[in-house]
């Protein structure tokens, strides 16, 4: 019997299946869909009742390391991706002490290679009652930030940031994202909206729902899903391609960030 999140804080990592999609609003307009595998781990659990073909740092069809997520410590391991976010979020104070489950919502690597453009973080207290939520954003250029969300309501986080990260050379650095994400009953959909003076300038959504985390539905995912190494690396440029030929604008890339962390608008002072 399957179970959810929110009704059940055993510590099992899970695999999901899904859809991403982008939407580019404007003069130009630019649509795709992309089916994925994701995956949610447990922070505080060195679950070992996995499928053969997936590993948790070290080299399999399907891995994860926590090395590329955090502060990205080399040799770095769940523990320690635990505490990063328990720093993290240090600033929302009594709710801070109340985490005692955080969930990694991520894309595996396939075959030792994989890009992480977003990763959410679900934190959870002792009742299973979502009480804040990190987004890891993540760019090609090497970069990456953490958008800090506690306004929550048990199973969901919405809030409105500043960007803070250059993403896409196609963008400028100015805007607000509203971010969005949302598990329940085995399934999960994050969403991030990018506004510039108050209009719609690019939607991105994930919709994912949880399936038996099976050597036979790894290879399923690979095979007729088409998942392959780099496939988001590969597609970001492919779409990238696509609105040069569009002619869209292309932007300068600034320095890298020195801030790599954010809250919320209107994030309660303690």
């Amino acid at each position: 019997m399957k179970s959810s999140i929110i009704n059940n804080p055993h510590k099992i990592d899970k695999l999901f299946k899904g859809i991403v999609s982008h939407k580019r609003s404007g003069k130009i307009e630019h649509n795709f869909n992309n089916r994925i595998i994701s995956i949610l781990l447990d922070l505080k659990s060195n679950d070992c009742n996995h499928p053969m073909f997936f590993s948790t740092n070290r080299f399999n069809i399907l891995s994860w390391s926590a090395s590329d997520h955090g502060l990205r410590v080399k040799n770095s391991d769940r523990n320690d991706l635990y505490k990063f976010i328990i720093n993290l979020t240090s600033k929302l104070g009594a709710k801070n002490k109340e985490i005692r489950s955080i969930k990694l919502l991520t894309f595996p690597k396939i075959f030792g290679y994989g890009f992480n453009p977003l990763s959410v973080y679900f934190c959870y207290n002792t009742q299973n009652i979502l009480i804040c939520s990190i987004f890891e954003v993540r760019n090609t250029f090497g970069d990456i930030h953490h958008y800090i969300l506690n306004s929550t309501n048990k199973s969901e986080v919405k809030q409105k940031v500043l960007k803070k990260l250059f993403v896409s050379p196609f963008y400028t650095n100015k805007g607000h994202y509203n971010l969005y994400a949302h598990y329940l009953k085995n399934n999960i959909v994050t969403s991030v909206e990018y506004t510039m003076n108050n209009n719609t300038v690019f939607f991105a959504s994930m919709k994912v729902k949880e399936i038996n985390f099976s050597n036979q539905n790894i290879f399923k995912s690979i095979f007729y899903l088409t998942i392959y190494p780099g496939k988001i690396w590969l597609n970001i440029h492919f779409q990238a391609f696509f609105l040069w030929l569009k002619k869209v604008k292309l932007q300068k890339i600034p320095a890298s960030q020195k801030i790599k962390h954010s809250f919320g608008i209107n994030f309660p002072k303690k």
